[in-house]
This record gives C-alpha cells, sequence and structure tokens, in this order.
C-alpha cells in the first residue's frame, strides 16, 4: 500500500448527532487535517476508538457522508496488545458508531453537568441561563438550544436529588372525657 492511500484511509468519517458533532470538532480541534479531529493519545476516547477500529472487508464501502471525521489513533506499542496499523484497520461498525456516539454524548453531559453543579455549590453566583450560553460559545453549538441543555441539566438534577412529595396525614379528632 502506498503512503497517499495510508494517509487517505486514515481518516474515518463516522454519521453523530449534530451537536455531538460541533461539540467534538471543538474539543480535539488541535492538529487534525481535511476537517478531522485527531483525538489526544491519554484520553479515553482515543481508546473508545482504537477498541472498536476493526479490517474492512472486502464489500464493506467507505463511508463518506458523515458529519465527524475521525483521525484513527495509532498505537506503536505491542506491550499492550495487538498493533493496530490504521491502513489496514480502518473500518467502524454501525454498532461502534452508535458506541462512539454514545461516549461523546457522556462527555458532553458530563461536562456541562459539572459545570452547572460547580455553580450550585458555589451559591450561583451566575445564573444558569449564561452558563449554558456560554458552554454554547465555548463549543460554537448551533444546533441545540439553551433550553433543550437547561432542560436535560433539571432532568439531571431530578435524579440525582429527587424530590419527595409530602405525606398528609389526618389529623385525629381527640376525645375529652
Amino acid at each position: 500500500m502506498n503512503r497517499k492511500n495510508t494517509s487517505q484511509i486514515r481518516i474515518v468519517t463516522i454519521s453523530v448527532e449534530p451537536y455531538l458533532a460541533e461539540y467534538a470538532k471543538m474539543k480535539f480541534a488541535n492538529g487534525g487535517r481535511n476537517g478531522a479531529i485527531r483525538i489526544p493519545y491519554n484520553s479515553e476516547f482515543y481508546h473508545c476508538v482504537w477498541e472498536h477500529m476493526a479490517k474492512r472487508r472486502v464489500n464493506q464501502a467507505v463511508q463518506t457522508d458523515g458529519n465527524l471525521g475521525i483521525l484513527l489513533p495509532s498505537r506503536r506499542l505491542t506491550e499492550d496488545g495487538p498493533v493496530k496499523n490504521p491502513a489496514y484497520y480502518n473500518y467502524l461498525s454501525p454498532v461502534a458508531v452508535q458506541l462512539i456516539e454514545r461516549y461523546l454524548r457522556r462527555q458532553f453531559n458530563y461536562e456541562l453537568h459539572q459545570m452547572m453543579l460547580d455553580n450550585e455549590n458555589n451559591g450561583r453566583p451566575v445564573r444558569q441561563r449564561d452558563l449554558v450560553a456560554d458552554f454554547i460559545r465555548r463549543y460554537r453549538l448551533e444546533s441545540i438550544s439553551e433550553d433543550a441543555l437547561l432542560k436535560s441539566f433539571q432532568r439531571y438534577r431530578q435524579r440525582l436529588h429527587p424530590r419527595k412529595p409530602r405525606k398528609y396525614e389526618k389529623r385525629r379528632k381527640i376525645k375529652k372525657n
């Protein structure tokens, strides 16, 4: 396999929800080429993608209609296990794409919810709506609204600290003798 084909195959395009693609492009913006993201080797996302890389079969076409390009990780050490050269292990199955999307969603929600909870624990010096607006500006999110993120946080907080309805009991009449 020549160098040109090897470098072209190292980039895989997948389809994820638009707000997750925007988030990933801004979160891992350093060092990618052709609009692809380069994942740092010390992140869990790197290992998530590396574990799901597989060899492309002869009858499997290259997917080019996705909204997120990923520069495939290349681990050259053999101590941790098999070496997966991205020139050959350049396929992500539909199940792998779902797992990668689930991981991105989990990371997105963790970062947003952690920021909101830190604000609550500090006595809410900043309004929640302003925090969400800052988060949207930081990652240049255009495909999700502030209200959707606020509602997501409210659902998360409700699961974290569920409200218990008060039990009202009938008062008994005390008989006087």
